[in-house]
């Protein structure tokens, strides 16, 4: 199967702006994120920085939490989004316990994700 490629000038004036749009559009959008991620097991909190929301400086591009995840899916998952994003993707995936522990304990970790832009696919936790 022959595939088109496009390259875009990264010194173009407006290259933030299409690159923000193009995200949005791709097959990668929100819904089906939030879709495959609902099928991975019991997510508590999902959470999307980095090249997600154009955030380059982002300790993660995904951040999961959850119990009972089935890794296979999950695995399926994030090779499905890196191919759709076209770069290698920062995530972290920790038990619920693991992360209330954490936020107990102020994790620099944590905190660094929670208060750089983010945004929040799941937030059963009201984080």
């Amino acid at each position: 199967m022959k595939k088109q490629v496009y390259f875009a000038n990264k010194d173009f004036t407006f290259f933030p702006e299409l690159r923000q749009l193009v995200l949005k559009a791709a097959p990668a959008g929100r819904t089906g994120i939030l879709k495959k991620l609902r099928q991975a097991g019991e997510i508590k909190l999902a959470i999307l920085a980095g090249v997600f929301i154009n955030a380059e400086n982002s300790r993660v591009d995904i951040l999961i939490v959850g119990d009972k995840i089935k890794k296979p899916k999950l695995n399926k998952l994030l090779v499905w989004l890196e191919s759709e994003m076209g770069k290698e993707l920062n995530y972290v995936v920790i038990s619920t316990d693991e992360f209330k522990y954490r936020m107990d304990m102020y994790d620099r970790f944590i905190r660094d994700i929670l208060e750089f832009p983010h945004e929040k696919l799941i937030n059963k936790l009201h984080v």
